[in-house]
């Protein structure tokens, strides 16, 4: 597989943000002007706020089962959290998977699939906006910093915009492999919706995927 385009040279434009937190980062989605915490900016009611949920798990599911992952299982988790105005319950959600010993390019793909997922069913649903992109990017930070150790061991490099265009295009790579599968995705995520939860072995049946064997340590994404 070739090198994945640095920035300058994929032309693409990352825009500097700063969480309520503090933290510092770029996106590939502009910051909203004026928003309170992330919970607010997305203006989804609860219905669809789960299922945006069950996307992006069910996102992770499938492209580790398509590269070969075992996964042991998946859920919707809810929790309250004050992301800076106040504390208020949220959604989140949880891939657990099997130890794996695959290519960088496949544990990446994984990673960046949620995020690839939900947006593309925001869009599917007529429900996209710059800045609801932005917070599906958002939510995905964590499974971005896993990918990290990942990316330098792969482009050679400890520059922040390499490593996020690097990102990006693997992000590209998921978002084909989501194409190929993607009425299986909506299965998972549907029955995700309806059970709060799934087995690996339930929701490898309902992709139409075989669920690998474990190897190595256990680890989750």
């Amino acid at each position: 597989m070739s090198m994945p385009p640095a920035d300058g040279q994929s032309g693409m434009v990352f825009h500097p943000t700063t969480l309520k937190s503090g933290l510092r980062t770029y996106s590939r989605h502009p910051e909203p002007a004026i928003w309170c915490c992330i919970g607010h900016v997305p203006r989804l009611d609860r219905v669809a706020s789960r299922r945006a949920v069950s996307i992006h798990e069910a996102g992770h599911t499938l492209v580790a089962l398509h590269v070969g992952m075992h996964v042991e299982g998946v859920e919707i988790v809810e929790q309250t959290r004050d992301g800076g105005c106040g504390p208020r319950l949220e959604l989140g959600g949880a891939t657990s998977l099997g130890g794996y010993e695959l290519a960088r390019s496949a544990v990446v793909k994984q990673l960046a699939a949620g995020e690839r997922a939900e947006q593309r069913w925001l869009r599917d649903h007529g429900l996209w906006t710059q800045d609801r992109g932005w917070v599906a990017e958002m939510g995905g930070l964590h499974d971005r910093d896993a990918a990290g150790p990942q990316l330098r061991a792969y482009t050679r490099s400890d520059d922040q915009k390499t490593l996020l265009g690097a990102y990006a295009y693997f992000g590209d790579q998921a978002e084909e492999v989501l194409e190929q599968h993607w009425p299986a995705v909506l299965a998972v995520a549907e029955a995700l919706d309806e059970a709060g939860e799934l087995t690996g072995d339930q929701a490898a049946a309902l992709a139409g995927l075989p669920n690998p064997a474990p190897r190595l340590s256990p680890s989750s994404g």
